[in-house]
């Protein structure tokens, strides 16, 4: 990881331990204020209150912290974060209904955290803020390393709200699908694709396109010490463009579930117009907004960061050379995927592709409508 990197990591424990200090409440145990650590299934009570640790998860701990209000939050009735868990993935740890098996505690009855995934894209990600501020909530974003170059500002944006932001890979690939090389360059083209247009150090938490993987490649990203992050709750908010539909489907699990991680994807209008009425609800019904938290930033690799670099670079350039109203969501290039690196413009664009031939997006250079399909339809 740069020294610069580290120098932003630096500055962000400091923050979370002033912020910790500041709040004043001891941790409270995993299940709760009123229920003794013991109760709660596979979790153990640490001394003086400071959470539970996990039995047979290795180095993983969840670490619970004071809530902590959200900056510039003055609203009393506001549904809030009820508490903030620290997630340490040195041993790769597993969440969400897919891996039941090997999940560990991290959820009470009552409590859900909100994830959104495929983004930035500005139009939808930007309205989905604004709606997580007016009820002072936080939430975990799994962006993709396309997207983010193709937006670095609106990510930059997600980062400075002070949600936590995890990595989706570099273009939505399925990795069970890939060899070995192609799992490594989605998954650390990804990471550093992200890192560097967020200008901060992320999260080392990871989501499968998909929801998808290999033994092979989820050994990958346990391997490089990465949280692994499934659903509880799918809104399925791809399938439908209208906001009702997707907040009956997110209630409607939710009144089976009691609890659970949640899946949204910011590239959504159905979500984007789902998401205040949502949260109205689940304050109305009673539950709670947990934040999940690193202990520690991803490590990034030197020669993806340096791929990174110079596709955000590029980006910059061509965003800079083109008017703002003829600009697209995502952002495309002419060329063939082999003539360049990712992000990179040919340096002849007119002789890059054949007479005739459709522009390759670099924000979808596969033409594969990923977003649109159901997760395990491949």
């Amino acid at each position: 990881m740069s020294a610069s990197r580290c120098s932003w990591l630096a500055i962000g424990i400091a923050i979370a331990v002033g912020a910790a200090t500041a709040a004043g409440d001891t941790a409270r145990a995993e299940t709760g204020t009123d229920t003794p650590a013991s109760a709660a299934p596979n979790a153990v009570a640490t001394p003086d209150g400071a959470g539970p640790s996990i039995p047979g998860a290795g180095a993983t701990d969840l670490e619970l912290k004071p809530t902590i209000a959200a900056p510039g939050c003055n609203r009393a009735d506001a549904l809030g974060v009820s508490r903030v868990v620290e997630i340490d993935t040195a041993s790769g740890p597993e969440f969400g209904d897919q891996y039941h098996k090997s999940e560990p505690h991290l959820l009470d009855e009552g409590e859900v955290v909100l994830t959104f995934d495929d983004g930035p894209m500005r139009r939808y990600t930007l309205p989905i803020l604004d709606a997580l501020d007016e009820e002072c909530v936080k939430a975990t974003f799994f962006s993709v390393g396309r997207m983010a170059i193709a937006d670095p500002a609106t990510l930059q944006e997600v980062a400075r709200r002070g949600h936590t932001i995890g990595t989706h890979t570099w273009s939505h690939k399925k990795l069970s699908t890939l060899d070995a090389p192609g799992v490594e360059r989605e998954v650390e083209l990804g990471l550093s694709s992200v890192a560097a247009a967020a200008g901060v150090p992320v999260a080392p938490f990871f989501r499968f396109p998909y929801l998808g993987h290999s033994k092979a490649s989820l050994a990958y990203i346990k391997g490089r010490g990465l949280g692994v992050f499934g659903i509880h709750v799918d809104s399925k908010d791809f399938r439908t463009r209208s906001p009702g539909v997707v907040l009956r489907n997110v209630l409607a699990q939710l009144e089976h579930e009691k609890k659970g991680i949640l899946l949204f994807h910011d590239i959504q209008p159905s979500t984007a117009g789902a998401l205040a009425s949502l949260l109205a609800e689940l304050k109305a019904r009673g539950f709670k907004v947990v934040h999940m938290v690193p202990k520690q930033a991803a490590v990034t690799l030197p020669e993806y960061d340096a791929i990174a670099e110079k596709a955000l670079k590029a980006k910059s350039v061509a965003a800079a050379n083109t008017p703002l109203a003829e600009r697209a969501a995502t952002w495309p290039v002419s060329g063939t995927e082999g003539e360049s690196e990712p992000g990179e413009r040919p340096k002849s664009s007119a002789k890059a592709a054949p007479r005739g031939a459709k522009p390759i997006d670099w924000a979808n250079p596969s033409n594969d409508p990923w977003q649109l399909k159901a997760f395990g339809s491949e």
